[in-house]
């Protein structure tokens, strides 16, 4: 009787008495799209900024590299401004790999909000068949090509030894 009870009282519905008023609070949810979106824009702005800083640092070494000076002092000077080039241009690569990276976390976190996540994940998983299966035909292609031009280069090779024969002049 005991295990009975307790299986009833687990398993049985209970009557909602509540009469109270529920509020939703749908504004929440379009403050965290507004807050995720607002990250997104600011990590943009980065992006841009480190991209631009990184060109400049890449212009700046494909200078050094073509300057020409013999000079003694020049030269000592190259070789310390190419380390603190090299280090810099690492330095904004793997900035720009972690915004990339944060970016397109908090699209995911976006997406998953909105509700579009699974639609979206859809979409890029046949995008990469649609270009493996381009990239496969492409290869196919070239491929057959050049194998044709392979088994098709005895008759070229007659033709052009007939043609000479033809031609020759007498």
């Amino acid at each position: 009787m005991l295990r009975k009870n307790f299986f009833l009282k687990f398993f049985q519905n209970k009557k909602n008495n509540s009469h109270e008023i529920i509020q939703y609070h749908s504004n929440e949810k379009f403050s965290l799209q507004d807050q995720i979106n607002i990250q997104i824009t600011e990590i943009n702005q980065k992006i841009s900024d480190n991209s631009t800083s990184l060109v400049e640092a890449q212009v700046v070494k494909l200078r050094s590299n073509f300057s020409q000076s013999n000079n003694f002092i020049d030269k000592l000077g190259k070789n310390i401004y190419k380390k603190k080039i090299d280090e810099s241009i690492n330095w904004h690569q793997t900035q720009l790999k972690e915004l990339y990276l944060r970016r397109r976390e908090l699209e995911i976190n976006l997406e998953k909000i909105k509700g579009t996540f699974w639609l979206n994940q859809i979409k890029r998983f046949l995008r990469i068949i649609f270009i493996g299966f381009l990239i496969f035909v492409s290869l196919f292609i070239v491929v057959s090509g050049f194998m044709f031009i392979i088994y098709l280069t005895p008759f070229i090779i007659l033709i052009f030894l007939g043609y000479l024969i033809f031609t020759k002049k007498y």
